[in-house]
């Protein structure tokens, strides 16, 4: 059972206390799957590299018989081509499109965007789960607010008895709130009072 679609309470207890920090991890792996190519001279020359190696291997499946040199025109309109898509994903896409089959070499382009598709659909869903699980691991992590302690049941005043409606001297006498002997005193003091 994937951890992703599992209870908060499942969460809790595979991770434990590291539930927050693997989460967080886990976020920051996504995001850096959906970075985008490197703009800067050395970051753009290692991914153009790294995706020409995949492209020389699409290439010699496509077109056993061509040379290297032969492809390099296309290659390099292929790098340039495929630098909008997210770094980490272009590669992963370029490295499993070597498992289907191509006609001719222009197909190589959309089987790669399309896997693309697939990977970005599956990482932005697995982007809301995770963000989704880390609120809820939050939540079940920080204890609810709680209430200050009741102020202690100082007892009834004679004054406060009398006030009461007879209804409602009946109801704390029911909820036992209030005795009869405090009522009985209560009242008695009221009729001390009027004499």
């Amino acid at each position: 059972m994937s951890l992703l679609t599992s209870t908060t309470e499942h969460v809790l207890q595979t991770l434990g206390s590291d539930a927050t920090s693997c989460i967080a991890a886990a976020i920051a792996k996504t995001m850096h799957d959906l970075r985008p190519v490197p703009a800067d001279p050395v970051g753009r020359d290692a991914w153009s590299k790294a995706i020409d190696l995949r492209l020389i291997r699409l290439a010699v499946k496509v077109l056993p018989t061509a040379s290297e040199s032969q492809t390099q025109l296309w290659r390099d309109a292929l790098v340039e081509a495929l630098s909008d898509l997210p770094a980490m994903i272009s590669l992963t896409a370029a490295k499993r499109a070597i498992h289907r089959p191509f006609r001719f070499i222009g197909e190589i382009e959309t089987a790669v965007r399309e896997i693309s598709a697939e990977m970005q659909a599956e990482r932005h869903q697995r982007l809301t789960l995770l963000r989704r699980m880390q609120t809820e691991v939050e939540r079940a992590l920080r204890p609810p607010p709680t209430l200050p302690a009741p102020a202690a049941d100082a007892p009834l005043t004679g004054a406060q008895i009398r006030a009461m409606s007879s209804d409602l001297r009946r109801m704390g006498l029911t909820a036992g709130f209030i005795t009869q002997d405090e009522i009985d005193a209560a009242l008695s003091d009221d009729l001390q009072q009027a004499a």
